[in-house]
């Protein structure tokens, strides 16, 4: 079997609110004016320069992923416990991969990325989905000048949490991948984002919801990163 020619799986997502679907096809002046667009409606009391600066985040992040096949984008806007407003990215590949051993998969790769990100946080976790490997760190990321509105790119430090899971039945690995700038709320994220990492499935969602579980039995990320 040929791995890269291998169709890509479905996947589902079923994300909490805050999440919003972004549109990869869009001009990037109308998307960066309809962010700003749903900050003013969503935070009326915003002010100019946290406007200015969750629009140039969401952009920054959404052209990274850009770079590299995203296949879905949500972006994320949400009012801290203190009141700010703050954003992130979560974007979604399938990527062909070649899996076996099929179950030791997120095993190793959490071993190779702790030997790769010495610096990160690195773990497996347990999800409706399956076992995945996960790891958290900080990095640069470019910013096209067109963002800023100036001539010259820049750069932009933002704290980014990836999740790899092995697809139970194709050769595939589905990597959910959020980024943010707003590193210092990084233990509100969390929980946001157990909750958004559920939200993957294999298959079509069922009619009825999400079973209603306590914190302590899903809440993995918290559990492994605090």
């Amino acid at each position: 079997m040929d791995v890269e020619t291998t169709p890509a799986p479905p996947l589902w997502l079923t994300l909490p609110p805050g999440f919003t679907a972004v549109d990869l096809d869009e001009d990037l002046g109308d998307r960066m004016a309809r962010t700003a667009s749903t900050l003013d409606s969503v935070f009326p009391d915003v002010r100019p320069e946290q406007k200015l600066g969750a629009v140039i985040a969401a952009e920054t992040a959404l052209q990274a992923q850009l770079r590299e096949g995203v296949a879905h984008v949500a972006s994320c806007l949400v009012r801290a416990e203190d009141g700010e407003p703050i954003h992130g990215m979560l974007a979604v590949f399938v990527r062909p991969e070649e899996l076996d051993p099929r179950d030791s998969y997120p095993a190793r790769v959490a071993e190779d990325l702790a030997e790769a990100w010495p610096d990160a946080d690195v773990g497996v976790v347990e999800l409706p989905v399956g076992r995945a490997a996960l790891a958290a760190r900080e990095l640069a990321v470019p910013v096209p000048g067109a963002v800023r509105g100036v001539p010259e790119p820049s750069v932009s430090t933002v704290r980014q949490l990836e999740l790899l899971i092995p697809h139970p039945w194709s050769p595939h690995v589905v990597a959910a991948v959020f980024t943010t700038e707003d590193i210092d709320y990084w233990s509100e994220w969390l929980p946001l984002l157990a909750t958004a990492f559920r939200g993957i499935s294999f298959h079509p969602p069922r009619d009825e919801s999400l079973d209603d579980l306590p914190p302590e039995q899903w809440d993995n990320i918290r559990k492994a990163f605090g």
